[in-house]
């Protein structure tokens, strides 16, 4: 579920809604700065202070579903816990270091572009195909996988050896994001001081971590997600 504007205030009820259908779970997810929410300017509509508001108010409620039997996930929430909690890597994009672009996946376009990931083929969409890794028609294997489009990114980016990343202790449960920070902030690495993404994703860690060292029920609760 991608947060607008209109649905800062309706958490809750939209939660409802999707257990009403049957759903077992739902991912909140901000908008990204790719695409439509650009082009609409929706992008600009919050902050990612208001975001974060809007994911804990929604892991409180959906924590209080489970607590009175209702099983329901948070399935972004999951992935962090998978990553914090076990030894197994869920293999989130965002969440990668080295970048999760090709390694994980890479996306051909109608017209066999290829590209490292689907938001790399959305900026292309605007007229940026810095993570143009090349073509179906004209590239082989080799070309589009040790292409400097790819390389360079990926080595940039390596969360271990960032500024800031390397020091920070969330770093085991975070991401390098290159395609993201070259959207907003024009380079690869990105100034994490000012970087949105790093700062939904430092409190979202700080809130995990806190629910566990001080809600029990939410520890077991995490704990299950963790392991599915």
């Amino acid at each position: 579920m991608t947060t607008t504007a209109g649905s800062l205030d309706h958490v809750r009820e939209i939660i409802d809604t999707y257990v009403g259908l049957g759903f077992t779970g739902m991912f909140l997810r901000p908008l990204s700065p790719y695409g439509f929410a650009v082009k609409t300017k929706a992008i600009a509509a919050y902050s990612a202070d208001r975001w974060v508001k809007f994911y804990k108010d929604g892991l409180d409620y959906i924590l209080s579903l489970n607590k009175t039997g209702i099983p329901f996930r948070e399935f972004y929430t999951s992935v962090i816990l998978k990553k914090m909690l076990t030894s197994d890597d869920p293999g989130f994009v965002d969440l990668m270091s080295p970048a999760g672009i090709a390694i994980k996946g890479i996306v051909y376009n109608y017209d066999g572009a290829v590209y490292a990931s689907d938001e790399s083929r959305m900026l292309a969409e605007m007229g940026d195909q810095t993570f143009r890794l090349g073509s179906l028609a004209n590239d082989s294997y080799e070309d589009v996988f040790l292409s400097d489009a790819l390389l360079n990114p990926l080595e940039e980016s390596f969360a271990g050896s960032v500024p800031m990343c390397d020091e920070c202790a969330f770093e085991p449960y975070c991401g390098a994001e290159p395609v993201f920070h070259h959207t907003v902030q024009g380079d690869f690495v990105g100034r994490k001081a000012e970087s949105s993404f790093c700062r939904r994703s430092m409190a979202v860690f700080r809130h995990l971590i806190e629910l566990m060292r001080s809600d029990p029920d939410a520890k077991r609760i995490f704990l299950r997600w963790a392991n599915r």
